[in-house]
């Protein structure tokens, strides 16, 4: 989202965020349609609904409203619409 890289010893980091999250009473699923890789900061951010992403991956700074440009995406991951609507429809 950032396009910061961590670059560490071993490699890149990034952390796995789910898009509608696991376990009661969200009950999303641990597949890969559910699932983006973020910086740290940017998943603190996503998971307290201060960024969101719109169908069209633009992510956009809740608080302001202003956008933060296109979800970056790579082929073969597909991010699944269904879940960035019930991560929206939590804040």
């Amino acid at each position: 989202m950032c396009g910061v890289r961590l670059l560490l010893p071993h490699g890149p980091y990034a952390e796995g965020a789910h898009i509608r999250p696991l376990g009661s009473p969200h009950d999303g699923h641990d597949v890969a349609g559910n699932l983006l890789c973020l910086c740290p900061n940017d998943h603190v951010l996503f998971d307290q609904g201060a960024i969101i992403i719109e169908d069209d991956f633009t992510v956009i700074n809740r608080l302001t409203r202003e956008s933060r440009g296109t979800l970056r995406t790579v082929p073969g991951h597909e991010v699944d619409r269904q879940y960035l609507t019930y991560h929206r429809n939590l804040y």
